[in-house]
């Protein structure tokens, strides 16, 4: 009896171990603090170099902060607004201040969103914080000198979740802002149809209900109308189901008649493949610089 529960389907073709292993990076990288440590030193780098606005507050709560690395000069240029990945129960924004500094020599500022981590919050407030940060990207175009009209979202693993999200915002019917207000976005190795993660242990400190996962999934939400280009992928050494989520999810989203592109992060595992945002010579960098148009 207990061989035949341990070899039952629950997802696809995956038994339950199977699914937890396709969500388990700790199982193929026991200590991911090494890859922290990387962007965590390539951050602070960036900080020591370039004159940044840190913990600049978005909402009212602590968490909801945001770090601000502006163009210099007076002229009106892009922005990207970033959301940190951590399995939605860790990281940070201070890990990813490290593309700043090459996004700034085209011209484009970066922003990264701080937010309530579970179990502190749930995962449907993480969506709403970042929804208010970008709402609050756009009102305050002037006062840090971007253009308002030219805003572009980002992120990665949960992140890319976030992004997803994020991306098929209502802005005009949630915030009484311009239907079209994110200009395009960049989501790599996130998840975009939670019934696996419900499926899954990381549903046991997630705690979604079917409703939640349902509501929180981006795929089941796609906007009939969208002028955003998408850029989603994985990387080449992310597991089945990391490239599985961003294929589908771009199917649907040109399936109803918007713009995307597919992107394998090459010699890449989940945790190196986020260091590409921050190389100008990387396929990644150069195809987010083509649609923002620098």
């Amino acid at each position: 009896m207990a061989d035949k529960q341990r070899d039952k389907k629950i997802f696809l073709n995956y038994t339950q171990e199977e699914l937890d292993w396709q969500y388990d990076h700790s199982k193929r990288f026991p200590d991911t603090g090494i890859f922290q440590e990387e962007r965590g030193n390539a951050s602070k780098r960036v900080r020591e170099k370039i004159d940044g606005i840190i913990n600049v507050p978005y909402g009212d709560h602590e968490d909801e902060v945001v770090d601000i690395f502006p163009t210099p000069g007076k002229e009106l240029g892009p922005v990207i607004v970033f959301f940190h990945g951590g399995a939605w129960t860790r990281g940070s924004k201070n890990g990813y201040s490290f593309p700043a500094e090459a996004f700034i020599r085209k011209g484009v500022s970066w922003v990264t969103t701080e937010f309530t981590k579970v179990p502190n919050g749930t995962l449907s407030n993480q969506v709403r914080q970042n929804r208010d940060a970008v709402a609050w990207v756009y009102s305050n175009a002037d006062t840090y000198g971007w253009d308002r009209k030219k805003i572009y979202i980002a992120g990665h693993s949960s992140g890319g979740h976030m992004c997803g999200m994020v991306l098929i915002t209502d802005w005009q019917r949630q915030y009484g802002l311009p239907i079209d207000l994110v200009k395009g976005a960049t989501a790599i190795s996130g998840m975009y149809d939670l019934e696996a993660v419900f499926l899954s242990y990381r549903n046991s400190y997630l705690n979604l209900s079917v409703e939640d996962w349902q509501e929180n999934s981006a795929i089941r939400h796609i906007p009939k109308t969208s002028t955003s280009p998408l850029i989603i992928g994985c990387a080449e050494h992310d597991t089945a189901e990391f490239h599985r989520q961003p294929k589908e999810f771009l199917d649907a989203w040109k399936k109803a008649g918007h713009k995307g592109e597919f992107i394998e992060l090459m010699d890449r595992h989940h945790f190196t493949g986020s260091m590409c945002f921050g190389e100008e010579e990387h396929p990644l960098f150069k195809k987010m610089c083509e649609m923002i148009g620098v």
